[in-house]
């Protein structure tokens, strides 16, 4: 895929364009564990202020040691989920990026397992636009 040198400011297009440089492998700059990366589709909207809408392509590496603040798509009581992790010395919990739904408090005696961190959000700018975001 080709790529114009430089970045884009988001307002008129850039002459530039019409001096392509090189190609970019997108392998190459989204994905560091090849053999431990896969996406997923989000379903829902409980990430929708983390800018994850339905239908969103989610890259996940489960090589990756999840850490505080980061996005994972976890199971949790047996249901699939991407939220954001966060965890301090004594708890951890799967929080929502949309006020309607409720975080989950990860406790010894819960069913949770972390599948990987989301490290790419693939979106189409449609999906995007009919939950509220891109209007003018």
């Amino acid at each position: 895929m080709p790529v114009c040198p430089g970045t884009v400011p988001a307002g008129f297009p850039s002459p530039a364009a019409d001096y392509i440089e090189e190609r970019i492998d997108l392998n190459k700059h989204l994905i560091k564990h090849p053999s431990a990366t896969y996406f997923i589709v989000t379903g829902g909207d409980s990430m929708i202020n983390a800018f994850i809408p339905p239908k969103a392509m989610l890259l996940v590496d489960r090589a990756i040691e999840p850490e505080n603040g980061d996005i994972v798509y976890a199971e949790f009581e047996g249901e699939f989920t991407v939220k954001y992790l966060r965890k301090n010395e004594l708890k951890a919990w799967l929080v929502p990026a949309n006020p309607k739904y409720r975080e989950m408090e990860i406790r010894p005696e819960s069913n949770c397992i972390i599948w990987g961190v989301v490290t790419a959000i693939i979106t189409n700018p449609k999906d995007v636009r009919h939950v509220g975001f891109g209007r003018c």
